[in-house]
């Protein structure tokens, strides 16, 4: 495995990146913050660009060499949705039944208690799904920006907004995505032995 400083920029060259943003890039990160910041319960668009600002300005969030600038800021707006540093406990966001809701710290045992393993199973076989999208798709705004409104669970025209593109564009966006998601169902099932 390599040096760090060999597969990371420093802080400094992120800093630069970020001041030499074109106004079309901007114009990305800001659309990712709001779409990110549109779900109840996460922070403003600008506390999210702000706080990534600041992660990466301080090393907190190392930009991998392999990936664009514009995607990586993306990532670290994304993951700030559940950083119980960023986000209150009183705030933060859970997945009950195939659904999002707020809970406050007091509930955060009621929802532990209606994990079971099978459930805990499925979620974990869809996490590492999701990473592995996220990571073939990452220097891909639109793809990136497709995932997270599929996650989210926007269609239609409102996804179709939430990406920026008209409607030829999101349904060749789709093509693309099922056809990953295809690939990753047959190599999960070669791994499980089901193929």
């Amino acid at each position: 495995m390599g040096q760090p400083d060999e597969e990371y920029y420093s802080a400094d060259d992120a800093v630069a990146a970020f001041d030499a943003l074109s106004n079309e890039e901007r114009n990305k990160l800001a659309r990712v913050a709001r779409f990110i910041a549109g779900s109840s319960g996460f922070p403003s668009p600008d506390d999210l660009i702000n706080e990534a600002y600041v992660r990466i300005a301080d090393g907190r969030r190392r930009w991998p060499r392999g990936h664009g600038f514009t995607s990586f800021v993306a990532g670290v707006m994304k993951s700030l949705r559940s950083d119980g540093a960023f986000v209150t406990d009183e705030r933060k966001v859970v997945r009950l039944d195939q659904g999002f809701a707020i809970v406050t710290s007091e509930d955060l045992q009621m929802v532990a208690a209606n994990d079971d393993d099978g459930d805990l199973a499925r979620k974990a076989i869809i996490e590492d799904a999701i990473s592995k999208l996220e990571e073939h798709f990452a220097d891909d705004d639109e793809m990136m920006l497709l995932l997270m409104g599929i996650q989210e669970g926007m269609i239609g025209k409102d996804l179709q907004e939430a990406v920026g593109v008209d409607a030829k564009r999101l349904e060749a966006l789709r093509t693309r995505l099922k056809r990953r998601i295809d690939n990753l169902a047959d190599d999960y099932r070669a791994k499980e032995g089901l193929a």
